[in-house]
């Protein structure tokens, strides 16, 4: 399948690097400045509705996971004061495919599997060479919320994210942002704490439109997914990339995430 049938290169002309030069640039300040990075309308509409098809076809395959963990996407610590961040209990739930379950003829992974793409990113976060994650799971993999599902606030263990909003939820199921609440110095608890007490002075909310490529930095920024309502499902595609090749998330990852383990082994 060609770029040029799955982006709208008219608008985002990735394919071409003279003319994509002032798009990088734009998007480049957007990160910087907010934490994340919007192109609207990213990807064509038809193949955006196949995608949306794919992903409510796959829908018995994905593995169902519900955690309660802190806002640092670690088990609740039980010596620190109850209001602490790091003792905080949080809930989210979120339905997951795999990469290897997503067919090699699907538009979303024609989409991430472009080396044209990959450039285009890598100029975005002004680095020499982006990398597909080496995850054979969690490389790209498409998340569903249903109603009632939500991500609790928290923060990245990676320094970025690149997600394409699929299909909207029927209500519900915000992406909200409180960007650089702490730094790689200072966790500022104080903030963390604030913003998970209900203060949104520091927090935005992203519009989510269906066929719009998402970049996020959100190992400083506090983020979540407010509750999804009604009958149809949120359906997002994240696509992982790092700056180092070879990259792999744990074993531990790979069991709460997707249920089970390369070779078969499941949870």
């Amino acid at each position: 399948m060609d770029l040029a049938s799955l982006v709208d290169l008219y608008r985002y002309p990735v394919d071409d690097p003279g003319r994509r030069r002032p798009l990088v640039a734009a998007a480049a300040t957007e990160l910087r400045e907010r934490s994340v990075a919007v192109l609207p309308g990213f990807v064509r509409p038809a193949a955006l509705a196949q995608m949306a098809q794919d992903c409510d076809a796959l829908l018995p395959l994905a593995h169902r996971s519900e955690s309660d963990a802190s806002p640092y996407l670690s088990a609740p610590d039980p010596t620190l004061p109850p209001a602490h961040p790091r003792a905080r209990h949080q809930q989210s739930q979120v339905s997951t495919v795999a990469y290897d379950q997503v067919p090699a003829t699907a538009p979303v992974r024609a989409l991430y599997e472009s080396d044209v793409l990959l450039e285009f990113l890598a100029g975005v976060l002004g680095v020499a060479r982006l990398y597909r994650y080496a995850d054979p799971f969690g490389a790209l993999n498409l998340s569903t919320m249903h109603a009632g599902d939500a991500l609790a606030w928290h923060f990245d263990q990676t320094d970025f994210v690149t997600s394409l909003a699929v299909a909207a939820p029927s209500a519900g199921g915000a992406f909200e942002v409180a960007s650089a609440v702490r730094t790689s110095g200072d966790e500022r608890y104080d903030a963390v704490a604030a913003v998970l007490d209900g203060d949104r002075s520091a927090v935005t909310r992203v519009e989510f439109a269906p066929g719009s490529l998402m970049l996020f930095a959100g190992r400083h920024s506090l983020h979540r997914v407010t509750t999804v309502e009604g009958a149809r499902p949120r359906h997002v595609a994240l696509l992982a990339y790092d700056t180092r090749p070879g990259t792999d998330s744990t074993d531990e990852l790979k069991l709460a995430r997707y249920g089970r383990l390369p070779g078969g082994t499941a949870a």
